[in-house]
């Protein structure tokens, strides 16, 4: 019994032992994984979605090679392979020692062709079956060159004239578009590369150059004819003829409209000649260093190491298309023609504006209180300006024009003689005693302050509520001396100044807002037989104007006229003088024969040229005798006669007030006089002329013209069109 009982103590003992031993065992297992998570975690699962990634990852690799990650997924094992599969394997991520997926793509050009850029389906194939072969194997050292690149397209092999390597490494455009897509960089060489006059390999670029230094030997300036340069989406398309044999390359480049060669020019695009025409298709960059939208564009041939002139210069005849604000034109509330120069400073002439009944308002903005102040900073083409807060402040007055249903129509000119910079050289050095208005500066770098001003100006002036719809550039440009001064310098010099001018102008307008006209400002002198000596003759200038634009881009112009009777300070606009005749051959246009010029116009440069009237000069002192009678009965005329002219668009009557400038020189043209508190009598004719009270003030100007009724003397006159207050 005793012998039993003490058997049996010592089993229980010793199973004491055992149980204290896996006690200690479990505890020390315990203690162990909760001092160190991270060697609890060291492997990681390989496992997603029920797939093992175990032969291309490996989670400790994965999060030493890349901190990155690790600090993204917080020492997460699950995060780290979901990572990886969702978003690593299209990185290229290298997750294990033994496996690199560029290596493994580079030496198997078969997976290349079948599975492209697809990175993820490389690293499947390598875990399914890549890993047990040679090729599988050779990605622990790592290929870092291509195997066997493709050359054959569709079953044709182009080995001897390309080569990947070098294809690839001389053309950055292609290298950014296809990375190492070997298939895709063949593609573009021989659809696109070749006809480009791209070379293929070192061998065929020493052939096109020997072919091109031949051919260059032969080319002139008139070798190629552009005909056509216009933005379609974000690009340039440029057409041009030529007599060239085919295959020669021939590139495109945009220069300043001052630049006459390519020395230091870079190509924007390059064309291989094939037949009598070619294409040249180069990004715009709009607002980038080096934008096309203002630029003279070229075509040109290499020459040895540098590229001459082959055509003749154009420029983008489309600027609208590139144009963030497409607003429709505006149209006036009350839908008549009736217009006013006149200030725009301030309330007190917004709502003179909207007493006076006026569907438009004509303002002046001479460009020297842009170009001097500051305040406004703006960014044109990669490079910060400053300009005058003015245009903020015109902005907000132009918006409540345009909240009192008015149509504004500005014009803008240079007068300040002492902004050399900003007109042209030879203008600047010239006596500029007799002058008002001076040409731009197209012919040095100073032009480009000018262009980031008229497209400040055209941005403020067509947002934030305002919209100006006519733009007229300049004031009556054909009178060279006082309001279009370019020096001393020949007539086909002036125009090809001008036209110049103009077109930064016009670009700078319409690639901000779409739907903007532009115009051209001539002087009443249309066909005058004799020489002024300090003008010529509007109808002349308007030919030479036109032709030289169609000549270099034929881009779209509107024309603005200023129709003062003749004699100039006779307010009797139903007169005529010896100057004035009935058709287009008149030497002067008035306001009685508007009609005959209009016409002309529309059938010599189209029906789509709108025609103006911004400044019709009606006196109301003449020979010392007060006319304001005639004065009211002259505005009521040439009102009418245009309202109901269906080639012109608007009248403006110059102006609100008589200006002490001209009163000087004999003009008292203001239907106010020195102030608002100083009525004419042209004030209530020209209030109500337009309106269902028209009969009531304008009966005492029908009798001071000496007819019984409007219909009498203007061709289509309708009472009907009159309504309203």
């Amino acid at each position: 019994m005793n012998m039993i009982y003490l058997l049996s103590q010592k089993k229980r003992s010793t199973r004491r032992t055992v149980t204290a031993a896996r006690y200690v065992l479990l505890l020390f297992m315990l203690l162990f994984a909760t001092a160190s998570p991270a060697m609890a975690a060291k492997k990681g699962t390989t496992v997603y979605q029920g797939v093992n990634y175990k032969r291309v990852y490996n989670y400790s690799y994965y999060m030493k090679k890349y901190p990155a990650v690790k600090k993204l997924v917080g020492g997460d094992d699950k995060k780290a392979i979901r990572y990886f599969v969702t978003k690593g394997m299209m990185k290229q991520h290298q997750a294990i020692s033994t496996f690199n997926v560029k290596s493994y793509r580079y030496g198997n050009p078969a997976l290349r062709k079948k599975y492209r850029l697809n990175y993820r389906k490389y690293y499947l194939h390598y875990m399914k079956t890549g890993y047990k072969t040679a090729k599988g194997k050779a990605t622990r050292t790592g290929i870092k060159k291509m195997k066997d690149p493709v050359t054959v397209y569709k079953g044709k092999d182009y080995k001897s004239v390309y080569s990947y390597a070098y294809y690839r490494a001389h053309n950055a455009d292609v290298r950014k578009k296809y990375k190492d897509d070997d298939y895709a960089i063949l593609k573009h060489y021989v659809t696109k590369g070749r006809k480009e006059g791209r070379a293929g390999s070192a061998k065929e670029a020493a052939r096109l150059a020997k072919e091109a230094a031949s051919s260059a030997k032969n080319v002139t300036k008139n070798s190629f004819e552009i005909t056509s340069a216009r933005i379609s989406g974000a690009n340039v398309v440029v057409t041009a003829v030529t007599t060239e044999k085919d295959g020669l390359s021939v590139s495109l480049f945009g220069v300043p409209s001052y630049v006459s060669s390519l020395k230091d020019a870079s190509p924007a695009a390059s064309a291989t000649v094939k037949g009598t025409s070619v294409t040249l298709t180069a990004p715009l960059r709009k607002d980038s260093a080096d934008s096309l939208l203002m630029c003279k564009l070229l075509l040109g041939v290499k020459d040895g190491s540098s590229y001459k002139v082959a055509s003749n210069p154009w420029y983008i005849e489309n600027p609208e298309a590139c144009a963030p604000v497409r607003t429709a034109f505006p149209k006036a509330k009350r839908g008549t023609k009736k217009g006013l120069k006149m200030l725009i400073a301030g309330d007190l002439y917004v709502n003179k504006a909207a007493e006076l009944n006026l569907s438009h308002v004509i303002a002046d903005f001479p460009i020297e209180q842009f170009l001097r102040g500051s305040g406004l900073k703006y960014t044109y083409e990669g490079k910060t300006y400053e300009f005058s807060a003015s245009i903020l402040s015109y902005q907000a007055y132009l918006k409540k024009l345009r909240d009192n249903g008015i149509v504004v129509t500005g014009v803008f000119y240079l007068s300040d003689p002492g902004l050399t910079d900003y007109m042209l050289p030879s203008a600047a050095k010239a006596d500029k005693s007799k002058s008002a208005i001076f040409g731009l500066n197209t012919v040095n770098a100073n032009r480009k302050r000018l262009e980031a001003m008229f497209a400040c100006v055209a941005e403020y002036f067509t947002s934030g509520g305002a919209l100006v719809g006519n733009w007229i550039f300049g004031n009556e440009s054909n009178q060279f001396r006082t309001y279009c001064f370019s020096g001393s310098v020949t007539y086909s010099r002036f125009i090809k100044d001008y036209c110049d001018s103009f077109r930064l102008f016009n670009t700078a307008v319409k690639s901000r807002y779409a739907n903007a006209r532009t115009y051209l400002s001539f002087d009443h002198n249309w066909n005058l037989s004799f020489d002024l000596g300090y003008s010529y003759n509007a109808k002349t200038v308007l030919a030479s104007i036109a032709a030289q634009l169609k000549k270099e881009g034929n881009i779209h112009f509107d024309v603005a006229l200023h129709p003062y009777p003749s004699p100039e300070q006779d307010p009797r606009v139903w007169n005529r003088s010896s100057l004035v005749s009935d058709s287009a051959l008149t030497q002067q246009y008035v306001p009685l024969n508007m009609a005959y010029v209009a016409s002309y116009i529309k059938k010599t440069y189209g029906s789509n040229v709108h025609i103006i009237l911004p400044e019709t000069g009606i006196n109301s002192l003449y020979n010392g005798k007060d006319m304001q009678a005639e004065q009211a009965a002259g505005i009521a005329y040439a009102y009418y006669l245009t309202e109901f002219n269906p080639d012109i668009d608007m009248i403006g009557i110059h102006r609100e007030k008589d200006d002490p400038g001209e009163n000087a020189a004999g003009f008292r043209l203001g239907i106010y006089g020195s102030s608002f508190d100083a009525p004419k009598k042209a004030v209530q004719v020209f209030k109500y002329m337009d309106t269902g009270s028209w009969k009531r003030y304008t009966a005492d100007a029908l009798k001071t013209v000496g007819i019984s009724s409007w219909k009498q003397a203007i061709p289509g006159f309708a009472e009907s069109r009159f309504t309203g207050k």
